[in-house]
């Protein structure tokens, strides 16, 4: 029996994989949380921390890119194995050369492109603007090695190998805590972090490469079926792209609240969210759902389920917010007022927790029925909408830190509730 449940080679079940993953995750989160609880004690807030904390969240613009594979990969490489073991190698090499040169191109771009991203954080001093450039530019190799990792991880999860995937975040959240432990217990220089998070992924893709290694293959052809990835690619980066933007929003409001509310912001969101990083369901959801070709009876299976799960958790945290702040990060450098802004942050951004849970089950479903338009421009949409209440809730409103996770909570209410009502309504006139 044990060994059966330490198997990570052999396909899993859906209930199977939760129950192995969602322990994994635990530990991973737990590793997440010292790292975080090391930057804390041995750092505390400031200028530097909010140039590292920006500087991630301007990348994140970026790993859109790479989370796409989450999408896109899994359920074509689903379909393409139910054909032949052959149409699923053939299609597992080209999306291994789509990975190379993305990752080459976009590793560049961000490079290039630093001097306007650095406009970004409009409210910060000349200091914490060259702490975010340095920042940024240590984190370039993050974002090369996360291309790979990704792609291994959708070619391993189509194959129903959840456990292996989860097993690489595992290695990256405890190389990157034990790297910025030791390193900012010796050094005390901000620098550490961005390297330590760089050497981390390395390791984990590492580990990746050799766990896929019968998947390195390299393959070039555009049929109908790669002309149909790539028009979807396009579009699910807009979709998947609103929760790295909508952080890019934050922090950009965030940079006008003066020091530490761009290190608060990623603290509170941090750990009001602390449940997505546990569950990370969709990434299990979106092989069952492609065997169903997105079916409505079982999206609502899910979505029930999930929503009871975010409301028990946000209500939780919204109450406990002081508390939870103060046993996780209260210690060391982290002064009376950093736990301050940081549980009003994480209590106002848990009312938002429910429908972050639900939103990456809804716009996998839309990528698996290959009907990505609609909701492509209810993206956007959603996120000219967030940056407009962001505006008129911090800058005229000054309600500050509040105001910046109001924002977030109206965008993903409306996100999803259109997104749902949209899915309904193919479900039905397909019907």
């Amino acid at each position: 029996m044990l060994s059966r449940y330490l198997n990570f080679s052999k396909p899993e079940r859906i209930l199977e994989a939760v129950l192995k993953t969602s322990l994994i995750n635990l530990f991973a989160r737990g590793f997440g949380y010292l790292k975080n609880l090391s930057i804390a004690i041995l750092l505390g807030f400031s200028h530097q921390t909010d140039g590292f904390f920006m500087a991630f969240s301007l990348m994140g613009i970026f790993l859109i890119f790479v989370d796409v594979f989450d999408s896109i990969g899994v359920p074509n490489l689903v379909v393409a194995g139910q054909q032949s073991k052959e149409e699923f190698e053939k299609l597992a090499g080209l999306l291994l050369t789509f990975t190379t040169i993305l990752a080459s191109l976009l590793t560049l771009l961000a490079f290039l492109s630093l001097p306007l991203l650095l406009k970004v954080p409009l409210g910060f001093e000349k200091v914490a603007i060259e702490y975010t450039k340095t920042s940024f530019v240590l984190l370039l190799p993050y974002l090369f090695f996360s291309f790979f990792f990704h792609h291994f991880g959708a070619v391993l999860r189509s194959q129903r190998l959840f456990t292996v995937y989860f097993v690489g975040e595992l290695l990256f959240s405890f190389f990157s805590f034990l790297f910025i432990t030791v390193g900012l217990y010796l050094y005390r220089d901000f620098r550490v972090i961005p390297i330590s998070v760089s050497v981390a992924q390395l390791f984990a893709t590492l580990y990746m490469l050799y766990m896929g290694r019968q998947y390195i293959r390299f393959n070039l052809f555009l049929d109908d079926k790669a002309k149909l990835m790539l028009k979807h690619f396009l579009y699910l980066v807009a979709l998947y792209g609103v929760f790295h933007i909508f952080i890019v929003v934050d922090g950009a409001f965030g940079s006008t609240l003066g020091e530490k509310g761009v290190s608060a912001l990623t603290y509170g969101l941090m750990l009001a969210y602390a449940p997505t990083g546990v569950l990370k369901f969709e990434h299990m959801a979106i092989t069952s759902l492609s065997e169903v070709r997105g079916s409505m009876e079982r999206l609502n299976f899910y979505l029930k389920r999930l929503f009871l799960l975010g409301i028990t958790f946000g209500l939780f945290v919204f109450v406990f917010a002081d508390l939870l702040v103060k046993v996780f990060f209260g210690h060391g450098a982290f002064t009376h007022t950093d736990v301050s802004l940081t549980a009003t942050a994480t209590r106002y951004y848990a009312l938002s927790l429910p429908l972050a849970l639900l939103w990456p089950v809804l716009y996998r479903v839309f990528q698996i029925r290959n009907n990505l338009l609609p909701v492509f421009f209810l993206a956007i949409v959603v996120v000219i909408v967030k940056g407009v209440i962001n505006y008129l809730l911090v800058m005229l409103m000054h309600l500050g830190i509040v105001g910046v996770c109001l924002g977030t909570f109206f965008a993903y209410l409306m996100l999803c509730a259109l997104g749902y009502i949209i899915l309904k309504k193919m479900y039905y006139n397909h019907a």
